[in-house]
C-alpha cells in the first residue's frame, strides 16, 4: 500500500500539480501507513524537482508538498531531510591494480586520466575509476571522478544544503534522463566486491560483502556528468535478486554482464533499457563482515545520496 501510495503522490505531482486532492490523499495513505517524515523528503524532494535541466536547484512543488504533510500531522521543517531508510550500496571495493584495470577494460595506457588509484575503499563523495567510450579515438578510457551527482536546495531558513545522489533508480526522472540517452554519459563503474547493511539494531547491523566469483572485476552500469566543481558519477540500481534480497530488500547495483559492456557505453537508449535487471543470484556470493559495519560518518548516517529517484 506505501508503494501505491509513493507512486501516486509522484505520478500526481508531476502530471496534475495543480490538484491537491490526488496528493493529499497520497500523503494520508502514507501517514497511515506509517511512512516516516525522512522516508517521505526522498520522494518530495524528487516529485518537487523541477523539468528543465538546471538541476541545482528544487523545484516549487516541494514547498506545496510539505505544507500538504504538515496538513495531516507529520512535523516537518520545510528543508530536505535527508533519506536514510531507502539507503542502498553507498560502499564498494575496487581493490585491482593499475595494470588489472587496464587489461580487463582494453584502455590503453595513455588513455588513463591518473597514474595512481583512488583507495580501494570507496564511498561516496571520493574518487573513483570509471570507464568510457571516447567517441573521437574510438578507444576507451579510464577517468576518476567523484561519487556523487551533487544537489544543491534552499531551505525555508535559506540555508542552502547540499546532497550528492548516488544511486539512480528512476530512469524515467528528468534528473537523470539526459545523461542516460547520451551514450557518452555512461560509464562503466570497476567493481570487486560492494557492501550492503543487513537488519539489526541500529548502530549494530550486520555489513555483508557481495562478489562475483567468476569474475574477479566486475561493472555496474555508470552514468557521469560534468558540474562546475569537476565530473561526478553514480551507478544504475534495480529490483535486488535472490542473493541481496534477504539482506537489502528494496534494490541492488545494475551488473552488467561481459558482453553487455560495450553495448552500454555505445548504443542507443532503446537498446540498452533491458540491461537494466537483476544479476543472476546464482552466480554471486555474500559473506557477512567479521563485525558489524558502523553505522554514520562515510556510512549510513549522513547525506550520502540514498536517494533512488
Amino acid at each position: 500500500m506505501a508503494h501505491l501510495a509513493l507512486a501516486i503522490l509522484r505520478d500526481a505531482a508531476w502530471k496534475k500539480p495543480e490538484d491537491l486532492a490526488g496528493l493529499r490523499l497520497a500523503l494520508r495513505v502514507l501517514g497511515h501507513c506509517g511512512v516516516s517524515t525522512k522516508a517521505l523528503a526522498a520522494f518530495w524532494e524528487c516529485a518537487a524537482f523541477p523539468r528543465d535541466t538546471n538541476y541545482m536547484h528544487r523545484g516549487p512543488m516541494y514547498d506545496r508538498l510539505v505544507r500538504l504533510a504538515r496538513d495531516i500531522g507529520y512535523d516537518v521543517a520545510g528543508e530536505y531531510v535527508p533519506c536514510n531508510g531507502w539507503s542502498m550500496c553507498n560502499h564498494y571495493r575496487m581493490t585491482a591494480s593499475r595494470a588489472m584495470l587496464l587489461e580487463r577494460y582494453g584502455v590503453q595506457p595513455g588513455y588513463m586520466s591518473h597514474d595512481d588509484l583512488p583507495a580501494p575503499d570507496v564511498f561516496p563523495k571520493r574518487k573513483a575509476v570509471v570507464i568510457e567510450h571516447n567517441r573521437t579515438s574510438g578507444f576507451r578510457t579510464a577517468s576518476m571522478p567523484d561519487w556523487g551527482f551533487p544537489r544543491k536546495m534552499r531551505g525555508a531558513s535559506g540555508k542552502v544544503i547540499t546532497s550528492h545522489v548516488t544511486n539512480v533508480r528512476n530512469l524515467d526522472s528528468q534528473f537523470w534522463r539526459s545523461s542516460l540517452e547520451d551514450a557518452r554519459n555512461r560509464c562503466l563503474v570497476p567493481v570487486t566486491s560492494f557492501s550492503e547493511y543487513g537488519p539489526g539494531p541500529k548502530g549494530q547491523r550486520p555489513l555483508f560483502w557481495f562478489d562475483v566469483p567468476s569474475r574477479p572485476i566486475f561493472s555496474f552500469a555508470g552514468i557521469w556528468r560534468m558540474t562546475p566543481a569537476g565530473a561526478v558519477f553514480a551507478f544504475l540500481t534495480t529490483e535486488p535478486n535472490e542473493t541481496v534480497r534477504p539482506i537489502h530488500p528494496k534494490a541492488m547495483p545494475v551488473i552488467l554482464h561481459d558482453e553487455d559492456e560495450e553495448r552500454w557505453l555505445t548504443a542507443p537508449i532503446a537498446d540498452v533499457i533491458d540491461l537494466v535487471a537483476p544479476y543472476p543470484s546464482q552466480l554471486m556470493s555474500v559473506k557477512q563482515a567479521a563485525q558489524a559495519g558502523q553505522e554514520g560518518g562515510d556510512g549510513e548516517g549522513d547525506d550520502n545520496g540514498r536517494l533512488d529517484l
